[in-house]
């Protein structure tokens, strides 16, 4: 007789578990056929999709067919269809490579600064209206990991409740005592701040060394906009700082594309710290974090 029940594995997770099987042979199998296609081009406003051929009713397995079809894309970046195959972004970008290479394989501390990433630094910010720019390499990073250099112990950053997860990270990597407003509600936001203030630092009662209000200026989940007129009207009533977080937002909002800020009509100048991506719009590997050269 064969024990169908294995020994010596307590504290694993079983290699098969009925529900699973349920899950794949009724839902994902299924599911698969509406979802996962194979593409057959870049992904600009209009996307080329391969056709399957499936063996059997239960869509467990497929060919791939010679038929393509075109179908209208709305579920990928590349918001101003800079990513083509051909065209002058493509034509310039092959230019450059051959001029600079791929890559420095350096920190921009060291070797890493060419004169093409300070041309570049320099142009976005002359682009969105701030005094000055640094070019990152990853979005989750620049936020995750900046955030700790803007506020630390001592000082109060205040949330959207529905920032992303980057923003959350770095403020819990900062130290700072973090707080929370409801979604895209300046009551509340007023509300929190008030509060704040009034009790100061946890233990000492010392009035807060940094106020740091952290918001997105396009929510990409709720596809929503931040209150930027009214928040920035409380940043200078209780004297606090503003960090932004367009990387939906920038290039694909205002009259230019400069982002939340022309499309509102706020002033740069009363936006202390703006971060953007060029993943989104411009389907580039690049980050941007402005602000006052002194900052």
């Amino acid at each position: 007789v064969v024990s169908t029940q294995s020994t010596g594995n307590e504290g694993f997770p079983p290699l098969y578990h009925e529900f699973e099987s349920f899950y794949h042979r009724n839902v994902y199998h299924r599911g698969s056929k509406l979802t996962a296609a194979p593409l057959a081009g870049v992904p600009g406003a209009e996307i080329d999709i391969i056709d399957r051929q499936w063996s059997d009713a239960s869509l467990s397995s497929f060919k791939l067919s010679e038929k393509k079809r075109r179908f209208l894309n709305v579920g990928s970046y590349n918001y101003l269809g800079f990513a083509e195959n051909d065209g002058y972004c493509s034509n310039q970008t092959i230019k450059e490579i051959g001029r600079n290479g791929c890559g420095v394989s350096s920190p921009r501390k060291e070797l890493g600064t060419l004169e093409i990433h300070q041309q570049l630094e320099t142009r976005v910010a002359q682009f969105v209206g701030k005094e000055s720019a640094l070019v990152f390499g990853m979005g989750f990073a620049t936020n995750s990991l900046n955030l700790p250099a803007l506020v630390d112990e001592g000082c109060l950053l205040i949330s959207d409740s529905l920032n992303h997860s980057c923003i959350i990270l770095g403020a819990r990597l900062s130290g700072a005592k973090i707080a929370t407003f409801k979604h895209n509600d300046t009551k509340d936001l007023e509300r929190v701040l008030k509060r704040h203030i009034v009790m100061g630092q946890t233990r000492t009662r010392r009035p807060w060394r940094k106020i740091l209000l952290c918001v997105e200026g396009l929510y990409s989940m709720e596809g929503t906009m931040c209150n930027l007129p009214a928040i920035v009207e409380l940043k200078k009533k209780y004297k606090a700082y503003i960090f932004i977080d367009e990387a939906h937002s920038i290039g694909a909002l205002g009259e230019t594309g400069r982002g939340v800020c022309e499309h509102f009509g706020v002033d740069t100048a009363d936006i202390d710290i703006m971060m953007g991506t060029f993943s989104k719009s411009s389907v580039l590997v690049a980050v941007i974090l402005l602000a006052t050269r002194i900052l």
